[in-house]
């Protein structure tokens, strides 16, 4: 969607399979940062969960986050927020026809609500989890765990890295700004004041029995406000690692229940509809007050489009979704393209981490994606089956062996087909992290079209069920210094329990593969000899203590040498499996953009 004034905001619509006139639209607006990764695939199933009950319901980004314009470092950014939401409910109640329009909040996007509708935006009603009264409650929590990430992914002492700009806050791998944490310092929403046919009736939901924040509970009872508490049962699980997070059944049923409850006042009559007189700038100023000087101004209605440019330095882009018809149902992607400039015959595909939607780990591959397309080359963000937003069962990702079945390799080559038919590219990188690294690795095996795979972190090269309880206790599990990790959080319990429990199978068939002819060294030695005899480029990009760079390293295949000199290595700083550490991604960065420059080098040379 474009909105006047801030970058294009990214959203998808869930509609009822009833067209007709709906009583009440649901605006769906995301947590801050790691919640927002951990949490989407459960808010996808929250808005289908609406939509079948008869809600429109709209998932949105934020400016700055997920696919929307924008970067965290943007000036104005909590005004951009606000505007965000304001303008999404606004776009949604008239795109629908909808009478009412209800915006849930999880966190900062709760506070953001709020603001919103204080500066006049058409917010009906509001459901509010785990909101905090004070921004800087919000800034201070994430300031702990920044702190505790610092520790816990510290890079080596040789290693040289910059610290974040100073007043910039980093926790989960995303930012805020030191404007952006100013400016949530000073966001109090007891101060703020409601105009009367804003916010009607307010469900506030507890996090996992953490009760409501009582200051914005009494605020909103004083301001008249029909106000509900009822239980959040299942935050916690639904903010677990993406592939074990699961949606909170609960509370959508608490939701629904609510939404339909009956006797609720008429709805707010948007200005400019059939009956009312004046705009939406109108219809702000005069909740404001003719004297009153708005931080944010409501610029008219945001208009829907497939397509959306973006500007990237000197460079005009363009972004739009793609979607690719499969036996399951759909696979979803972002395509981003250069809008004017020349383009070479070369793309990229970027594919999930683990369970992480398309933007990739930290929204790397948003930034990755609009860098690279402003110097020419287009690239697809693409979600395999069962995540993000591509139709499959996500639930079998509990057990990681389902990352990496043959399958999934096959729907790149699928996505391939359908870029390269589109014309778009006729010579293919791919890109990923973790499995996303181990898909890049067999596609360049399996394709002709793919020249080259930058591999981030794989944990393996051939799958190995045994592999991770054989790391484990070559590491050393029954350490005291193991222990204390598991005591610290830092290793998940019930993948220790797994790892003990599997333990005597998985050194059995681990010996019996090492008195094979053909073990998993002269396996991987083979596809090697394949790949540079094909000319096929390979860049492995390690952070510290990663178990698959020891093992190249100690097997010697790390860096590639004299016998494959068309394999790269490059080490990263920091700790961290998905390059949560600001200077982890940034290293990252400039790994894949000099991979990109070897490619087009080649090309020209070709």
């Amino acid at each position: 969607m474009d909105v006047g004034g801030i970058e294009p905001i990214f959203g998808l619509l869930h509609m009822p399979a009833d067209r007709g006139q709906h009583e009440t639209a649901v605006l769906l607006c995301p947590p801050f940062g790691w919640e927002d990764i951990c949490s989407y695939r459960s808010r996808r199933t929250w808005a289908q969960h609406l939509a079948a009950a008869g809600h429109p319901t709209l998932r949105m980004d934020l400016p700055g986050t997920g696919d929307s314009g924008g970067s965290p470092g943007d000036g104005g950014l909590l005004d951009s927020w606000t505007e965000a939401v304001g303008s999404a409910a606004d776009w949604l109640r008239a795109s629908t026809g909808s009478r009412r329009v209800a915006a849930v909040g999880i966190g900062l996007s709760g506070m953001l609500i709020c603001r919103a509708a204080a500066q006049g935006a058409l917010i009906d009603e509001a459901v509010l989890w785990a909101v905090p009264s004070k921004g800087r409650a919000f800034v201070r929590e994430l300031k702990a765990f920044g702190r505790m990430e610092s520790s816990k992914f510290s890079p080596r002492a040789d290693f040289t890295v910059q610290p974040l700009p100073r007043g910039y806050v980093g926790a989960g791998g995303f930012v805020l700004s030191a404007e952006t944490a100013r400016a949530l310092d000073r966001l109090d929403l007891a101060t703020l004041d409601l105009p009367d046919d804003r916010l009607q009736r307010v469900l506030l939901l507890e996090r996992d029995g953490i009760a409501v924040d009582a200051r914005l509970l009494e605020h909103l009872r004083r301001s008249a406000r029909g106000v509900s508490v009822a239980a959040g049962a299942g935050y916690n699980s639904m903010m677990a690692e993406p592939q074990e997070a699961r949606p909170p059944a609960e509370v959508f049923a608490e939701v629904e229940s609510w939404l339909s409850e009956p006797g609720r006042d008429e709805a707010v009559v948007p200005a400019g509809s059939a009956d009312a007189a004046g705009s939406p700038l109108d219809e702000g100023a005069a909740h404001r007050g003719a004297g009153a000087t708005p931080s944010v101004l409501r610029t008219g209605l945001a208009r829907e489009r497939d397509t959306t440019e973006l500007t990237v330095g000197d460079a005009v882009i363009r972004e739009r979704p793609l979607a690719i018809e499969q036996p399951f149902g759909r696979l979803f992607g972002v395509l981003t393209e250069p809008a004017m400039q020349e383009t070479t015959d070369l793309g990229a595909v970027l594919l999930n981490a683990g369970a992480i939607r398309r933007i990739g780990p930290n929204r790397m591959w948003v930034e990755l994606a609009r860098r690279w397309a402003a110097r020419g080359v287009p690239s697809l963000r693409l979600d395999l089956e069962g995540l993000g937003d591509s139709d499959g069962d996500d639930t079998r990702f509990a057990d990681v062996a389902e990352l990496y079945v043959p399958q999934l390799v096959d729907q790149v080559q699928t996505a391939i087909d359908v870029v390269e038919a589109h014309g778009i590219a006729q010579r293919f990188m791919l890109v990923g992290l973790c499995s996303g690294a181990y898909w890049s690795f067999h596609g360049v095996l399996r394709d002709e079209r793919v020249i080259a795979a930058c591999m981030l972190n794989p944990r393996t090269l051939f799958w190995d069920a045994s592999q991770e309880t054989v790391r484990y206790l070559r590491r050393g599990l029954f350490q005291p210094a193991s222990w204390r990790m598991v005591m610290r959080g830092d290793v998940h319990r019930s993948r220790v329990g797994n790892v003990i429990r599997g333990a005597p199978r998985s050194l059995v068939r681990r010996a019996v593969a090492r008195v094979q002819a053909l073990g998993d060294s002269d396996q991987l030695d083979l596809v090697l000899d394949l790949l540079r005899d094909g000319d096929k480029q390979l860049l492995f990009a390690f952070s510290e203590n990663e178990p698959l760079h020891e093992e190249l390293e100690r097997q010697g295949r790390l860096p590639g040498g004299e016998r494959w000199p068309n394999v790269r290595l490059e080490l990263i700083p920091g700790r961290d499996h998905t390059l949560r550490p600001h200077y982890s991604q940034q290293r990252a960065h400039e790994a894949l953009d000099r991979a990109l420059d070897r490619e087009l080098s080649r090309g020209r040379v070709a």
